[in-house]
């Protein structure tokens, strides 16, 4: 790589750095809370477009990001690793037992309704049945299951606090589905097998990341149970991180999916700091969400029709899920809120499905469909915010 091209890549990884920072700013923070936006419609917005640029310019190459692998491994392994820790049994236990059918109900209608949609239009568009089909509808899928919650406080904190809680809970088990279905897609389309060193069937493939998370959650929890501070605490962990993504990453399994499952099981350990290991992986979330952003802005195709037509559709078969979801859940709660508020909470689009749309890039081939489900999910993202803001002024008009 020339010198000037990477003096340039230097530059544009250090802004794309120090605009994260900012981003992860609390002051940023409280300024989406009080209006109640998402990351992806608002702060989240401009990274994509800096990637945009920066791909135009021929700043953000092909060989820079083969090159920035293991970095962005190690990303998606905090990522998933965080999510991993939303499977906390003990909290699970807790919750009421008719929150069990309300859960599951609202995280797979939307699911259903997007995989029926968008099946129909790619089908249109020319992708023929088959295993490509599925993988497209197993990408947008796993995007439309990702809920961020809009403001509780104006739609649903009018004495619900049931609720909330279960928005809360709802949104928290959409992400694992979402990596369900990531690791669903890594384990029916594999790499090239001149590209892995390890040949199994798809039936070993998935006892491979089911024991390799759990092996690698045990080896965590072996690393943090004796720490005294916070500060050695985040070596640890960042180490224990840096091994799980790396030998998933070497096995060509999903990285998130693999660190999710070690994630599940340290949250589940008999480990005194349970809670402090929480607000630490929280705390560095964001800005690594923000990254990821900048990158995927590189892989944006605004310029391509079939892309606005699937977000069009992606957008409304999602939000019809969400309200059938809502919809469900109060048939199955009374005491909750009204259906429309309830809809309008899990209608945002969370910034998880960046990161799934990330990683799925990383185990299937970049085809054609691939870009228009990147457009589908930012313009979809984007026409979400737009609806639920107007829903918002809408029920404060009516309040």
């Amino acid at each position: 790589m020339p010198t000037e091209q990477v003096a340039r890549a230097v530059l544009a990884l250090a802004i794309a750095g120090l605009l994260a920072a900012v981003g992860a700013h609390p002051r940023v923070r409280q300024w989406e809370r009080r209006f109640g936006l998402t990351v992806l419609a608002t702060s989240g917005f401009p990274f994509l477009l800096l990637g945009l640029l920066f791909r135009e310019m021929g700043v953000l190459t092909a060989p820079l990001l083969a090159d920035l692998r293991p970095a962005f491994q190690f990303g998606l392994g905090w990522v998933g690793f965080t999510i991993g820790t939303n499977l906390d049994l003990r909290r699970i236990d807790r919750l009421p037992p008719s929150f069990t059918p309300a859960i599951a109900l609202a995280s797979t209608i939307p699911v259903l309704c997007t995989a029926i949609a968008c099946s129909l239009v790619l089908g249109g568009l020319g992708v023929l049945p088959g295993l490509g089909l599925i993988r497209d509808v197993l990408v947008l899928c796993a995007c439309a299951a990702v809920s961020a919650p809009a403001n509780l406080r104006r739609l649903l904190g009018r004495g619900k606090p049931l609720a909330t809680q279960l928005v809360t809970e709802i949104t928290r088990m959409d992400q694992i589905l979402a990596l369900a279905l990531l690791g669903l897609l890594a384990i029916i389309f594999r790499p090239d097998r001149t590209q892995t060193l390890w040949h199994l069937p798809r039936s070993g493939w998935f006892l491979m990341t089911l024991g390799l998370g759990a092996l690698l959650g045990i080896v965590v929890y072996l690393l943090l149970r004796r720490v005294k501070g916070a500060t050695e605490e985040l070596a640890m962990l960042c180490g224990g991180i840096a091994l799980a993504a790396g030998m998933a990453g070497y096995l060509a399994l999903s990285v998130p999916v693999v660190c999710a499952i070690a994630g599940a099981v340290l949250i589940n350990s008999p480990l005194e700091r349970g809670e402090q290991l929480e607000r630490t992986l929280r705390e560095f979330e964001r800005p690594i969400y923000l990254l990821f952003l900048f990158i995927v802005g590189a892989s944006w195709r605004p310029d391509e029709w079939q892309g606005w037509l699937l977000a069009l559709v992606f957008a409304v078969s999602r939000g019809y899920g969400k309200f059938l979801a809502a919809r469900a859940a109060v048939t199955l709660q009374p005491e909750l809120a009204e259906r429309r508020p309830l809809a309008i909470a899990l209608l945002p689009e969370s910034t998880i499905a960046i990161i799934v749309l990330f990683s799925a890039a990383t185990v299937v081939e970049p085809m054609a469909p691939v870009r228009w489900a990147i457009n589908a999910v930012i313009i979809g993202s984007i026409l979400t915010e737009i609806a639920v803001q107007w829903f918002l002024r809408r029920e404060g008009a009516a309040a």
